[in-house]
């Protein structure tokens, strides 16, 4: 059996238990007379979403890339994420969601060993879009916790220009798909208003990059790995 079909198939059971156990159980929320999430059939929400935490241990959100560096094509490149998407609610506990994300970064001068040398400038971009399919669980008090499915795709683009005389820049593009596990929690601290974190583990898959210097172009490997994942904060503001 595939990864991706392993990541679906576990998905599945644990949704199912999910709705299981919480059928068994009465609200927590009964006396609470603070801000309720607002998870019910025909809810909507624009979600703003920034992504600092990327780990080099591999990361499936959105725009995330494994750059070429050297001869070391898996070296993730760290750029932050700014995202904005659109999240409905297709049933009381079940919401679908996608997403654009974007991020750049760019450094003069960097990479000299030398203190005479002069260095390098760099510069990069990434771009993204995301589909994530959550299952919320029963709310504590104004906290909706959810677990889901995300999938994604992301292209990345990055220039490396040396600053010695007669030097020859180098870009650098590729692309990735992935497929991960959403854990994550919005906190309602007014009505129709969340913040809240996520936590996405799962699988990537990217394409062989291509690194250009001049009129020689170098292709790495493509591959796969299973990640640690990433980390992202949210705020939703309904409808």
């Amino acid at each position: 059996m595939s990864t991706i079909k392993k990541l679906f198939v576990a998905l599945t059971l644990v949704l199912f238990v999910a709705g299981y156990s919480q059928a068994q159980y009465k609200p927590v929320n009964t006396n609470f007379d603070g801000p309720m999430p607002e998870v019910k059939k025909g809810s909507r929400s624009f979600i703003f979403t920034y992504t600092p935490f990327q780990s080099n241990l591999g990361s499936v959100y959105a725009g995330s890339y494994t750059s070429a560096s050297g001869t070391n094509y898996d070296e993730l490149s760290q750029i932050d994420l700014y995202g904005i998407g659109f999240q409905y609610y297709v049933s009381n506990n079940v919401s679908l969601g996608g997403g654009i994300q974007f991020g750049s970064t760019s450094v003069n001068g960097v990479d000299s060993t030398n203190l005479q040398a002069p260095g390098t400038d760099f510069s990069a971009t990434t771009f993204g879009i995301s589909l994530d399919v959550n299952y919320h669980f029963r709310s504590l008090y104004s906290v909706s916790p959810y677990l889901g499915l995300n999938l994604n795709y992301g292209n990345y683009s990055s220039t490396t220009t040396p600053l010695a005389s007669n030097s020859t820049a180098t870009d650098t593009k590729g692309s990735s798909f992935g497929a991960g596990v959403n854990f994550g929690f919005d906190w309602y601290f007014t009505e129709g208003i969340s913040l809240g974190g996520r936590y996405t583990l799962g699988f990537r898959q990217w394409s062989a990059p291509e690194q250009t210097t001049g009129n020689n172009t170098l292709t790495g490997p493509d591959g796969n790995r299973i990640g640690t994942g990433i980390m992202s904060v949210l705020m939703n503001v309904h409808l």
